[in-house]
């Protein structure tokens, strides 16, 4: 069995094992698995790149002297700004000049990325099959994103990071993850209760928690606790565009989970199309070429 922390959603509470019956759960309290507890954070400095985004004084001085101070890091983000996975028009090659001409968000965009490769660390293939589903929502959500009035670079990076719990479960677990992954399953909540029963939380609760622990903004735990609830209207515009990048994933071939029963595309639009006009959404075809060529670069 699964040795445990016991955690709020907030805070610690106690360093016990989940068969102590002595410990009392308050209905707001989650279990995470101690390793995934000790799982270290994104790079540092990228963690710092993302805080920056609610700093209303954030210069680009101060950007690219944060940076800095991982030169490998910042040579790798600056790496990335010039491949064809982003296809600027122009070559960029002082970090300082990359940030004035992309801004703030697309730095935030490639600084995840260059993180999430290095988190994902040496890829099996468990982990291709999550990372691409995670990759595959990333491009989904940029791509949508305008339909739902959110910037791309933002729809892309939380897109990225909404299956960190996931990653998660796969680096620290890999035989209970394996054993999720292998199966095949109806739906998602089937998935989720799959989790639960290998590790006592699913992997939208543990990516919560991890964000929060890392004390990444709050948009982070939000589209990764929820991006598989229901659709709602009540959803704020970047959870709308995050629930739809991981569906419109799964419908494209890029799903991280075997369904029996997957739903098309034009399936998954119409369900968004409530008050989304589907005109305005691009083709399936196109959608999925665009995203399997740009997925060769994330390797």
């Amino acid at each position: 069995m699964v040795q445990d922390y016991l955690i709020s959603q907030d805070r610690p509470i106690a360093e016990v094992a989940v068969s102590d019956p002595e410990v009392k759960l308050s209905p707001d309290t989650i279990t995470i698995p101690v390793k995934l507890c000790n799982l270290p954070p994104l790079n540092a400095i990228a963690n710092q790149v993302l805080a920056l985004s609610t700093d209303p004084e954030v210069n680009f001085g101060k950007l690219s002297a944060i940076m800095n101070r991982d030169p490998a890091f910042a040579a790798d983000v600056l790496f990335l700004a010039n491949s064809s996975l982003f296809g600027f028009s122009q070559r960029m090659h002082v970090l300082r000049h990359a940030i004035a001409v992309l801004g703030l968000d697309r730095i935030q965009a490639l600084a995840v990325t260059v993180a999430m490769r290095g988190f994902t660390g040496q890829p099996n293939a468990l982990v291709r099959q999550c990372w691409q589903h995670s990759a595959a929502c990333a491009l989904v959500c940029e791509a949508i994103a305008p339909v739902f009035g959110v910037t791309g670079d933002v729809a892309y990076t939380v897109g990225l990071m909404h299956d960190i719990g996931l990653l998660g479960f796969v680096k620290c677990y890999p035989q209970e993850a394996q054993a999720v992954l292998n199966d095949t399953f109806e739906t998602t909540g089937q998935v989720l209760a799959a989790e639960r029963a290998m590790l006592n939380v699913d992997h939208s609760q543990a990516g919560g928690w991890l964000v929060k622990n890392w004390a990444l903004p709050s948009t982070f735990a939000e589209c990764c606790e929820h991006h598989h609830d229901p659709l709602s209207p009540r959803d704020s515009e970047l959870l709308k565009v995050v629930k739809a990048g991981c569906r419109i994933a799964d419908a494209l071939s890029f799903a991280a989970f075997k369904y029996s029963n997957s739903l098309s595309y034009d399936e998954v639009i119409d369900s968004l199309a409530v008050d989304r006009p589907q005109a305005e959404f691009p083709s399936g075809t196109d959608l999925h070429d665009s995203v399997e060529a740009r997925l060769a670069n994330f390797t």
